[in-house]
């Protein structure tokens, strides 16, 4: 009993956690495409977990891999068109990469995984 409680209450703190970092990012992004992709996935009601989908967007320079993931609702936007502003990102930061100095640092950047809680698509993070 006292183990099945535990879990429920590590499950919760995981989710919760997930709720507070919706996504990591190594640099911030300041440009139009970026802002565009925030309001269009700002609506991230749903109905079921099958409804929020997960985005790679933009790319590290010493790692590789994305510099974030977001999470959207499949029920309220066009996929497509999340798809191109994702896409306008990272071509915008591979070009400022080929500018840029490695660093030997490297954070890691947490694939997540997207629920349906409480009607609306959050994030928990995969370790």
């Amino acid at each position: 009993m006292k183990r099945k409680a535990g879990m429920i209450v590590g499950l919760s703190l995981m989710l919760l956690a997930g709720c507070e970092a919706t996504y990591t990012e190594t640099q911030p992004l300041h440009s139009e495409d970026s802002d565009s992709l925030e309001q269009l996935i700002a609506d991230k009601g749903c109905d079921a977990s099958f409804q929020c989908k997960v985005i790679a967007v933009g790319e590290r320079l010493t790692c590789g891999g994305p510099s974030k993931y977001l999470v959207y609702s499949s029920r309220n936007v066009d996929e497509e068109q999340v798809e191109r502003a994702a896409h306008a990102i990272t071509a915008a930061e591979k070009a400022k990469n080929q500018h840029a100095i490695a660093s030997d640092i490297c954070e890691p950047v947490l694939p997540i995984q997207a629920l349906c809680i409480s009607n609306a698509c959050q994030s928990i993070v995969l370790k």
